[in-house]
This record gives C-alpha cells, structure tokens and sequence, in this order.
C-alpha cells in the first residue's frame, strides 16, 4: 500500500481511502480490526498525527470504532441506512417529513431585515439597499441537524412573515398568500465549513461538507431569495437526477 506524496490530495484523506475501499470490498469485513496508528505510519511512511486523522476520519463517518485498549475495529453498518435527500428538488419541510417518515424541526437562529448588498441585490433583480429578510434556519431530522441554511429573501411581498411561519413550512406560507415557488437552481460544491456551521451541525474538525448557493423564483421566473445551504452528509445521503 503506498500514498502519492505529489498529489494535491492530503496524505490522511489518499490513506482513508485506501481503508474505505478495504472495507467497502470486505477485504476488512464487520468485526476486523483495522491497521494501529504505529502500523500506518510504517506502512505509509507518515507521521503519527497523519495516520491518527485517517482513522478520525474513518470513525467520524461511522466505518470503525475505536475500543480503548482493543483497539479500532470495523463497524457493521448493514443495517442502517442513510436518509437520501435530494439536491435537484426544493423541498418543503412538510415534503420531506413525508417522504421520510421522519419527524422534522426547523429552528430561527436568526430572523432580521437588512439592506441588500450588491451581490444579493443582483441575483434578486432589485436595487442596492433593498430591504429584505435574513434568516439562518438550522433543519433537523429526528432531532439531528442535516441543513443549516442562510437565506436572503424578498421583504416587500411579504410584510407579515414571522419567525413563528418559519419555523413551520417557508413554502406553506407563501403558497397561502398567493405566490406559487417554482424551483431553484444550484451551484454545488465541496468544502471545510466556517466553525459556527460546523458547530451547528455537529460536526468534527477537517471534515468537508457540500455547499449549495441557490437561487430560488416563482412560476413567472421572478427570483424571490438567495440561499447558501450547507448539508451534513455523515447521516444523510444526497442525490441528482439526471435526465436525457
């Protein structure tokens, strides 16, 4: 087993892997136990600190279990499965509940109005210093985070939105004033969050999480808010649709 050292890859993410596929071909099966960090860093040729966080790695994503004075051994995770949301779709939390038959719990850490700086201002189509909603909505699926969503939206159309409507269904409250929420579109991406949203999802240092900017609109393509969505991926699984 040997690591590229000249790829950009980090030395704990290529050996994590390395681990990950052993266990996903049963070359490490349920009850085996893994490499000790003294017997990664020979085989590697890596520090102690480099194999110590692979293996976080590999616990963090539920993998293996370290057991003191045992040691680390893989987990058998045949029998639970990962809820998959999907990213192509702009759910409703009613939706997803359904869908999931899970309980679902929408908490404001955040509801204010401010003035839209240009970049918002833009996406939303409206002038500089607008006034509009900020919110930051931490989403949980039986009682465990999966979003922490920040969103700028449109204030003028909806002079009585409270913090009470959202932490119930966004979409509800518009659908019964009239305004009928179309879809979004999505720039994804990969990377390590800021402290505050890692707390908030309850999530381990180093660990990468997807991020999505979205920008959602009405049935006429009227833009009406702008979201950074940040998914925690340790308990859920995400899909795309692709179509022809």
């Amino acid at each position: 087993m040997k690591i590229d050292k000249n790829s950009l890859i980090p030395f704990y993410l290529q050996i994590e892997q390395q681990l990950t596929e052993k266990i996903s071909s049963k070359e490490l099966k349920p009850g085996d136990a893994i490499p000790t960090e003294a017997a990664l860093c020979e085989i590697y040729g890596v520090s102690r600190m480099t194999a110590r966080k692979a293996v976080d790695y590999l616990v963090r994503q539920g993998r293996v279990a370290r057991f003191r004075g045992r040691g680390t051994f893989v987990i058998d995770n045949s029998d639970k499965q990962k809820a998959v949301l999907p990213l192509d779709r702009h759910f409703s939390s009613t939706e997803i509940a359904e869908e999931l038959h899970l309980a679902i719990e929408n908490q404001v850490l955040e509801f204010c109005q401010v003035s839209a700086e240009a970049e918002i201002a833009a996406l939303l189509n409206i002038p500089v210093g607008s006034t509009v909603y900020f919110m930051i909505r931490l989403r949980m699926l039986n009682q465990k985070p999966f979003v922490y969503e920040k969103t700028w939206m449109l204030a003028e159309p909806f002079p009585d939105l409270t913090r009470e409507a959202l932490t119930q269904s966004k979409y509800a409250y518009l659908r019964e004033r009239g305004f009928s929420p179309a879809g979004s579109t999505k720039q994804i991406s990969a990377e390590l969050p800021a402290n505050k949203i890692r707390q908030a999802l309850d999530l381990s240092r180093d660990e990468p999480i997807l991020h999505a900017r979205s920008l959602a609109f009405f049935s006429d393509k009227t833009p009406f808010e702008v979201s950074d969505i940040y998914y925690n991926q340790r308990d859920y699984r995400f899909s795309v649709e692709a179509r022809c």
